[in-house]
């Protein structure tokens, strides 16, 4: 009963987000779903908003921050009904690359694949975050990255230096090189689905903190790349929490089951 008045309520939040007919939503461009990886409310919100923006008619495509970019084909083929799921998540190196359990995110995926709805790898690669963790953000060149960096503003980086305090032995340079790195090398993919894709809206699966505001992370990124992107944030208003998951391991979690299956392909 509890589990059932959980996604009910979630359903409403949700349906209450398009019943204000927002021109917002209408009109955007990118819609980020941002979670706090472990927070099981955040992975249902996103589930039940991507399959209420199906029904409302809208054209999308996924973009989740789960899978490293030179894994795209797994994903196309998975999609396409050519590997399964388990395949899929072999290839891509889920568990070694994201780590976080598959339950959160397969209502996702599965949905996508049941409605043939593209999916994006966003992630830059772990090889390119260690090059930079060892050389440094400016000694490294990448076609994953902008030509030009976007440095963190004073702001994020004061937001930044709270989380690292958690974290002392972790060194400052090397921390705001990666976090940049990440935020600039999925604005930069962002920026290349939405021209792939001229009529379709993105809807980005990312942690809240590469999206915590328009103003910050990747959206303002997007922002300099792309000059009058239509951006939205779509928060969970059940979940205020900010963390950078990035820097610790994953915890255990809880049982999370999903009344979701993955459907068959036709031969």
């Amino acid at each position: 009963m509890a589990k059932m008045l959980f996604r009910w309520s979630i359903a409403l939040i949700v349906l209450s987000l398009f019943a204000f007919g927002s021109p917002s939503l209408q009109e955007a461009e990118v819609i980020y779903l941002p979670e706090t990886h472990d927070n099981l409310k955040d992975h249902k919100f996103q589930e039940e908003f991507i399959k209420r923006l199906y029904q409302e008619g809208y054209r999308f495509v996924l973009a989740m921050e789960m899978f490293q970019q030179p894994f795209q084909k797994y994903l196309d083929d998975y999609i396409a009904c050519k590997i399964p799921e388990e395949e899929m998540l072999e290839r891509t190196e889920y568990k070694k690359r994201w780590g976080f359990p598959t339950e959160y995110y397969s209502p996702l995926w599965r949905f996508a694949k049941e409605k043939g709805i593209k999916i994006y790898a966003l992630n830059i690669p772990s090889e390119l975050v260690k090059r930079i963790s060892k050389d440094g953000l400016e000694n490294v060149k990448d076609d994953l990255l902008p030509s030009k960096v976007y440095e963190h503003t004073p702001q994020e980086k004061e937001r930044l230096r709270e989380v690292l305090k958690e974290h002392p032995k972790v060194d400052e340079k090397r921390f705001f090189d990666v976090q940049s790195a990440w935020d600039n090398g999925i604005a930069l993919r962002i920026v290349r689905i939405l021209s792939e894709n001229k009529s379709a809206k993105v809807v980005v699966i990312l942690g809240r903190g590469h999206a915590p505001d328009l103003n910050s992370g990747v959206p303002r990124i997007v922002q300099l790349l792309r000059k009058g992107t239509k951006q939205l944030i779509m928060e969970n208003p059940s979940s205020s929490q900010w963390t950078s998951p990035e820097i610790t391991h994953p915890p255990t979690p809880p049982s999370f089951q999903t009344a979701n299956r993955e459907r068959s392909c036709s031969p």
